[in-house]
């Protein structure tokens, strides 16, 4: 008798601990919205290692900080090669959502030289092994570009600039094995994110662009905060706005710019056990509303930054990608 107790103890030990395991692995993201799990390719998206970093991103492109190392592991560069010197530079951005494909705009595909290769945990253009004060990484990988697959109905017209303006970037070989400098960001297949506008939230953007005003591309990560405004503000700058694209607004000389085309517009969102947080993929840099000095020359910063809304393309993410 006393031995069948004991056995009959274990195993409701034995349940209890699976339960326990089971629910705090469950609970480290939230519930996903069905019509997207359903879905054939479901399963090739990394529901359970995205939008993940060791840092605590901090908001201490134009007027925005330098990136530490590491920061934002889903970061991507689509890198073109000079002729002459033979040296690759990055020169549009991109978000790496699974271990084969990239996201980036259309127009960094669409009338640019053939895409041959990516850069993935890349921080300084100029340094091998990059390190801050809190670490060092190893150094970047370049991956070659299989294919590239943009939407077929992008639009570069100037009536409706930026419509559908998402590509995506399928890699010559697979990301066996994600580490703390290379990561997938998560896409916005959540519940709670389902009909939301963000209007009046704050949002992270990072890219390799312009520094300053008029100035060349710079050669280290930087990253800005910016705050999201509602449809309806965008229209008093841009008229022909869409439903599938998400306004922010530069402010006091920080907005995104030339060369960060293609980068992510990232949202936070709180894990639902309170502990930390992940980064989801809201938007996607497409064009800016700026203006122009005397001479010409275009200055961000100050007005309004257009992001393909990326909620409105899982379906058709889902579609194109393959194992």
């Amino acid at each position: 008798l006393v031995k069948m107790l004991l056995s009959t103890i274990k195993l409701l030990l034995t349940l209890t601990a699976v339960v326990v395991c089971c629910e705090a692995a469950a609970s480290k993201y939230p519930p996903h919205q069905s019509k997207f799990m359903r879905h054939r390719n479901w399963k090739l998206l990394p529901h359970n290692q995205c939008g993940e970093t060791p840092i605590l991103m901090q908001s201490k492109i134009v007027g925005g900080n330098q990136a530490r190392v590491g920061q934002f592991p889903w970061m991507v560069g689509l890198l073109e090669t000079e002729r002459k010197t033979k040296k690759s530079t990055i020169y549009c951005g991109g978000s790496l959502i699974n271990d084969r494909y990239v996201v980036t705009a259309a127009h960094c595909i669409i009338g640019q030289p053939k895409l041959q290769y990516v850069v993935l945990g890349e921080h300084n253009q100029d340094t091998d092994i990059d390190c801050d004060r809190y670490r060092c990484s190893g150094p970047a990988r370049k991956v070659r570009v299989q294919k590239t697959v943009c939407h077929p109905s992008y639009s570069s017209s100037y009536s409706n600039l930026g419509l559908n303006d998402i590509c995506l970037i399928r890699l010559s070989t697979r990301i066996v094995k994600y580490n703390e400098f290379i990561r997938p960001i998560c896409l916005p297949t959540y519940q709670m994110l389902e009909g939301r506008n963000f209007s009046g939230m704050k949002m992270e953007t990072a890219g390799w662009g312009w520094a300053a005003p008029g100035h060349s591309y710079t050669k280290v990560l930087r990253v800005v905060t910016v705050p999201v405004i509602s449809e309806k503000e965008c229209k008093r700058w841009v008229y022909d706005v869409v439903k599938s694209q998400i306004c922010a607004k530069g402010d006091n000389g920080k907005d995104s710019c030339s060369g960060d085309s293609g980068g992510p517009l990232m949202g936070r969102v709180a894990k639902p056990n309170g502990i930390g947080y992940f980064s989801v993929l809201i938007g996607i840099t497409s064009f800016g509303e700026s203006k122009k000095t005397r001479a010409g020359q275009v200055l961000c910063g100050d007005h309004i930054g257009v992001y393909v809304r990326v909620s409105e393309y899982i379906q058709w993410i889902l579609n194109k990608i393959r194992e």
